[in-house]
């Protein structure tokens, strides 16, 4: 006789069968549901792939416990150009985190961009038919379905549906329905899409290195879970994520998205405009660009001297750090005024009074946070990741932000499903139910 949850044939001589089918199927059902406090996101970004792993407490919140960092290769701007080196990358990342939390994992949210994203609004409409007109889980999927019921090329495919407000018979600004009462219930929905193929190409990476795609989920949106507090998002604000080729843009008003974009700049036209104009390798212009790069000249002391090491120079070069910002100044200028001709074309820059927030790795240059401010004339500030426990305490950098996030979108969703489903105890709490179970079966 098998094993079954550590417990030998041996010991067992006076289970029937019948019970050891039970306790078989008990055991596997429940060695799945104790798999399910686990979760992981996977963020490939053009500069590097980023895993965490964590574990979900009693309470559903993120206890981080396997951070695993890689170079990423084959990604230009958000999409894969090179899938053998994108999921050598995504092996690396997920393989050190698995390494650090001392399990496996099989499924991943991914984090999505490129410039192939786009979004816009719709709504829906469905009648509510049940006697007692109580709208119930199965009206609103019915109404979000309504609301995706838009014409989009054979190419696209959308992403998400994310409900901003609900109306009940006229009345809006409803945020929950289900229990409500009413005969026609309406939804307002922020749909984003992006191209079928960049799409595939990315779950087709992931699933090269073993592993199966949960969801795939537009980066800002989860950084913003990350990044952002309530009463910003409530107010109206803007999510700047400054990543290596793209920047991701989201704007926030209601508690809700309103807008998305991704801008065709990052980190990386600095360091390309520093190779080029210092002469100087990709990766020694990263690393100036990193220890000692400015957007700002009144931020440099006027004495400080940095060495360089020149393309086709054995020896190292001396120069004035404040030569860098001629070079970067522009970069980043460009970066925000981009940001707001596309405020300004989607109707949002007067409607985010609680300024813009900065995150990803590009945010920590030097001199960003004050450009943004003299191009966009709004208060910014730079985010971090919050709410995070366990080693998630450390990822205390703007680089970790849609990681972070991505880690608090899954747990949301799962608790989210537990809820339906009624497991109002959680996983744990099944567990528990079924070591109570061996012990009344003596085993």
């Amino acid at each position: 006789m098998p094993e079954v949850a550590g417990v030998t044939a041996d010991v067992l001589p006076a289970v029937s069968a019948g019970t050891w089918l039970l306790l078989t199927y008990f055991s596997l059902f429940f060695s799945a549901m104790a798999r399910s406090d686990t979760i992981a996101g996977l963020d490939i970004g053009t500069t590097k792939v980023c895993a965490l792993i964590a574990e979900l407490d009693e309470h559903g919140q993120p206890l981080v416990t396997g951070i695993g960092l890689a170079p990423s290769y084959g990604m230009k701007k958000g999409v894969v150009v090179d899938i053998e080196a994108t999921t050598r990358s995504v092996e690396e990342a997920v393989q050190a985190a698995s390494r650090q939390a001392g399990r496996e994992v099989e499924a991943v949210y991914v984090g999505v961009t490129g410039e192939h994203i786009a979004s816009l609004n719709s709504s829906g409409r469905i009648a509510i038919t049940h006697p007692d007109r109580e709208i119930t889980h199965g009206d609103v999927e019915r109404v979000l379905e309504a609301a995706r019921v838009i014409v989009l090329p054979p190419d696209r495919q959308i992403i998400h549906a994310i409900p901003r407000s609900y109306s009940i018979d006229g009345q809006n600004g409803i945020r929950h329905p289900v229990g409500m009462s009413g005969t026609r219930l309406e939804v307002e929905t922020h749909i984003v899409h992006g191209a079928v193929t960049f799409l595939q190409n990315v779950e087709k990476c992931v699933n090269r290195a073993g592993l199966e795609v949960v969801e795939e989920v537009l980066e800002p949106l989860a950084t913003a879970i990350a990044v952002l507090f309530p009463a910003e998002k409530e107010l109206g604000v803007c999510l700047l994520d400054i990543g290596g080729g793209t920047s991701d843009l989201a704007v926030f008003a209601e508690g809700e998205i309103l807008y998305s974009a991704v801008i065709p700049v990052g980190g990386n036209h600095v360091t390309n405009d520093l190779a080029f104009g210092l002469t100087v390798g990709h990766d020694e212009a990263e690393r100036i660009k990193t220890e000692s790069g400015s957007a700002l000249a009144d931020l440099v002391p006027e004495d400080d001297v940095i060495a360089i090491r020149q393309v086709g120079r054995s020896e190292t070069r001396k120069l004035r750090r404040r030569a860098l910002v001629p070079i970067i100044e522009p970069r980043m200028q460009e970066l925000f005024q981009l940001v707001r001709m596309e405020l300004e074309r989607a109707d949002c820059l007067g409607r985010v009074p609680a300024g813009m927030v900065l995150t990803g790795g590009g945010s920590q240059l030097q001199g960003c946070v004050e450009v943004a401010h003299q191009e966009l004339r709004m208060p910014v500030r730079v985010g971090r990741p919050q709410g995070l426990g366990g080693l998630g305490e450390t990822l205390d950098h703007p680089m970790y932000a849609t990681a972070a996030g991505l880690l608090l979108y899954g747990a949301r969703r799962t608790a989210t499903m537990a809820g339906r489903q009624g497991w109002r105890g959680g996983s744990r709490g099944l567990v528990r139910l079924w070591t109570r179970l061996r012990e009344w079966f003596g085993v």
